[in-house]
């Protein structure tokens, strides 16, 4: 049976044993059936129909982007289909936070309706045991596995199961054949609302008669109870609920603050509305594809940046192999779009301030007239998300990531073109914005700089102190050898590492097929991964819980501690240290720009100097402190540049008016020819990141 424990999430944690309860994990399993993710169990809504309820509650995420809800529903794989829903997440509808629980209900309920006999057979079969779904990283939906062996979570997936179970039993279960959408707003298919769904008529289970609920059944639950009906409240904590999106509709009286006077309705749903003096055409109109080539290849080499947009690679920290020769390369000049065909999805576009060379395979684009669009007004405006939506939407190719956004495709877009007036203002704006957004994340990242000192002075201490020693690492450590298979799991999520000590990230969640053919090793917290490529920079990091059950690539060597010997801890600290980085460094050997592979096995017979277990213990508790505070600004900086992302959406596309908004720059702001960069302050995870995405291709 359950327990209540006293963790977060509004007292909505649970514990479950897993020898008297019914766990499902993989879709083949006895109890797979009750997955979203299960197959098997189609289903029909206004006549579409669906494969899997998973399919089918993801495309409710986007009733106001139907095309969106087409990519999703028309995949085979439930997976694929949950991540084509990924890139549009940010656009779910506004309220999803506070409506999901009840999409998701909706949802097995229509699941039940038209597979009535197989899956409500499969229901009843549980008995009266709970039902949880085992989930590697989601305690919302299911929970995970506990050091004692339990499962600890929120389990709302399998507490909606357990309620539709209950109902089935009841003299309610003749109500579950008929479905009613549900009683929320924009409740849509394709642009229609959701009409009623309903099972079969002489659909039956096999040897099962409903029961009436005994009159302790139907008695109010009693707050102790281990199952309240919670699932009518937003599953979210208080300090976490989103605020409701504001209606952009127009006030015919008087506009509100920050609101142009009128607005019309756009031509592409995607904006809305923009306002009422704005045109709004397709980019054909704006822009025209130009294939010019360089004749030399002297010219300054481009980089394109999902994040940073067109630079000059000589200004960036780019770690990607030079050609040999760049004759032939797509020339590019001031005020060309630049796209990266292949990474258009993530928005690795922009406008060039500088004459250079792209790669032949990029599209660059030159406006048509100088008095349409302001370059600074174009940069911002390609970069939202809305544009990122219509880039994964509009590119082509059989896998997520060798999506290619094809100059046919770019050029039907459209644009909205303000005043150039307008653009002026807007920039002005956006650049005293942008100022005080990398003031504010400079001052984060030094907090994290001065937790980093902390640490190395502490691990030089402990390396001085009384009692410590000298052993090679082969004797202090064991190099992790788990290889996954890839049967395991419909999908993986592969880890990548940030330079200087930073930590990992997650990449995309990928499909098993779509691994590659590299090598692939679970990972475990506590365990310490090393690049195989960029370690010499300093890319190490421990990983923690939120890490457990992801997987590396055969590049990035898994290190652990012999117990009793090394701390693991206190190995990331050493390594991390300035001897540990020399070791590093002088164990990557290559000359092919920075890629420079590390030998493992010889840096395995390096002697480190390893103090008491007690000093190790010390060096243990500033890793922690320094993790919590890596994770903490981190989470910060992300709410800044939501925030930011944010803004210039809103502000570009006219949702905000700044024409009369009065702009200064604090006095002591830096000069924006000295200090150019948000991009530099953006850059420092960027570089990893796309290096990441790329390193098992």
């Amino acid at each position: 049976m359950t327990s209540t424990s006293s963790a977060p999430h509004n007292n909505q944690t649970r514990v479950y044993d897993r020898e008297t309860s019914v766990v499902f994990l993989k879709t083949k399993e006895r109890f797979g059936g009750l997955s979203n993710m299960a197959a098997g169990f189609p289903l029909r809504v206004n006549g579409v129909r669906i494969k899997t309820s998973e399919a089918l509650y993801q495309a409710c995420r986007f009733p106001h982007m139907p095309e969106v809800q087409q990519l999703i529903i028309g995949e085979n794989s439930p997976m694929t289909a949950k991540m084509r829903s990924k890139p549009y997440r940010r656009v779910s509808r506004h309220d999803w936070d506070f409506v999901r629980v009840k999409i998701m209900r909706w949802s097995l309920r229509v699941k039940l309706a038209q597979n009535w006999r197989e899956f409500g057979r499969l229901l009843l079969s549980t008995g009266d045991r709970p039902i949880v779904e085992q989930s590697r990283k989601d305690d919302f939906w299911g929970a995970k596995v506990a050091d004692d062996g339990s499962l600890v979570g929120m389990n709302v997936l399998g507490r909606l199961l357990m309620e539709l179970r209950e109902q089935l039993k009841g003299d309610e279960a003749d109500s579950l054949r008929f479905i009613e959408p549900l009683a929320i707003s924009e409740f849509l298919l394709f642009g229609q609302p959701i009409e009623a769904v309903q099972a079969a008529p002489n659909a039956e289970i096999p040897g099962w008669t409903p029961r009436r609920p005994s009159q302790a059944e139907t008695a109010p639950r009693r707050p102790s109870d281990p199952q309240p009906s919670l699932f009518e409240q937003p599953m979210i904590s208080s300090e976490h609920a989103i605020e409701p999106r504001q209606s952009t509709a127009p006030d015919q009286s008087v506009a509100e603050p920050g609101r142009y006077p009128a607005y019309k309705a756009a031509k592409v749903h995607w904006l809305g509305e923009i306002p009422a003096h704005w045109s709004e055409k397709r980019a054909k109109y704006f822009f025209r594809e130009i294939d010019e080539r360089s004749q030399t290849g002297e010219e300054e080499l481009l980089s394109v940046s999902h994040t940073t947009g067109v630079t000059p690679r000589s200004q960036k920290n780019v770690t990607m192999f030079k050609a040999e020769s760049y004759v032939g390369h797509k020339v590019a000049r001031p005020n060309d779009v630049v796209i990266n065909t292949m990474w258009a999805w993530m928005s690795a576009l922009g406008v060039s301030k500088n004459v250079g060379i792209v790669s032949p395979a990029y599209g660059v684009y030159r406006p048509l007239n100088s008095n349409d669009f302001l370059p600074e007004y174009v940069n911002y405006l390609l970069r939202t998300p809305m544009l990122k939506w219509e880039y994964i939407c509009r590119s082509t190719g059989i896998r997520a990531s060798r999506l290619r956004l094809y100059p046919d495709k770019f050029l039907d877009i459209a644009f909205p073109c303000p005043p150039l007036a307008e653009q002026e203002r807007m920039v002005a704006f956006l650049r005293a914005k942008d100022a005080r957004v990398r003031r504010l994340i400079r001052s984060k990242r030094k907090l994290a700089e001065i937790a980093s000192e902390r640490l190395k002075l502490a691990t030089f201490d402990a390396m001085k102190s009384q009692g410590t020693y000298e052993a090679r690492l082969e004797v202090a450590t064991e190099l992790i050898s788990r290889p996954i298979r890839r049967t395991e799991a419909d999908s993986f999520v592969p880890v990548g590492l940030f330079n200087r000590g930073r930590g990992l990230f997650k990449k995309p969640e990928t499909l098993a097929d779509e691994l590659g053919d590299s090598d692939f090793f679970w990972i475990e917290a506590g365990d310490l991964i090393i690049s195989g490529q960029f370690a010499w920079e300093g890319a190490v990091a421990l990983a923690d819980s939120d890490a457990d059950g992801c997987i590396a690539s055969h590049r990035y060597p898994i290190l652990r501690g012999i117990a009793g010997i090394v701390d693991t801890s206190y190995l990331l600290a050493f390594l991390r240290s300035d001897y540990g980085s020399l070791l590093l460094d002088l164990h990557s050997r290559g000359a092919a720009g920075r890629n420079r592979p590390l030998n493992v096995r010889s840096l395995l017979k390096e002697k480190i100097s390893i103090p008491p277990m007690l000093e190790q213990e010390k060096v243990k508790r500033l890793v922690e402190i320094e993790a919590s505070v890596r994770r903490s600004l981190r989470d910060e900086i992300d709410r800044i540049l939501e925030y930011r992302e944010r803004l210039i959406a809103d502000v570009v596309t006219g949702k905000l008016d700044v024409r009369h908004i009065e702009i200064a720059a604090p006095a002591d702001d830096p000069v924006a020819d000295e200090d150019d960069a948000l991009e530099e302050e953006l850059e420092g995870d960027d570089a990893e990141v796309m290096e990441g995405a790329n390193a098992d291709d």
